[in-house]
């Protein structure tokens, strides 16, 4: 008698613990990582923004630095915000992130002998597609001719 007494006040002490720790914990997984950072001018704030959403998580690997919770990506975090509050532009700590990291950091490598073939590859696809489309019109626009 005593024990079911003791399961049910468990259980009525249960079920409102277990819904108050879910709420306070997916609070905690939704906030900004980035609110912790302070500025003391809105576009100090928009240069961290710009970089932490263009380099990537090198641990998660397709999430950007803004949307990490990884360790790795809160040190990059610190560092992009300490080298703005530094004065660094933007292109400065990008330029930084990429010597140390490489440009698998970035979401958008710059244009050099390395990563050529991968911007103009879309563009070459283009062409070859369109040639052997304009192919294979010619012939058969030259087999309608014929009969």
């Amino acid at each position: 008698m005593k024990s079911d007494k003791l399961n049910r006040n468990f259980l009525t002490w249960l079920v409102p613990g277990v819904f108050i720790a879910t709420i306070f914990f997916v609070n905690l997984t939704q906030a900004e990582p980035n609110e912790i950072y302070s500025f003391n001018s809105k576009q100090k704030r928009f240069q961290f923004e710009e970089v932490i959403h263009e380099m990537r998580c090198l641990v998660c690997r397709n999430q950007n630095l803004a949307d990490s919770n990884a360790p790795l990506a809160n040190d990059l975090r610190l560092v992009i915000y300490q080298r703005i509050l530094r004065g660094e532009s933007v292109d400065q700590i990008k330029n930084y992130l990429i010597s140390r990291y490489g440009d698998f950091i970035s979401f958008k490598p710059m244009f050099s002998r390395i990563t050529f073939f991968l911007w103009l590859s879309p563009f070459i696809l283009l062409l070859a597609v369109l040639s052997i489309l304009l192919i294979k019109f010619k012939k058969f626009d030259a087999r309608i001719s014929k009969n």
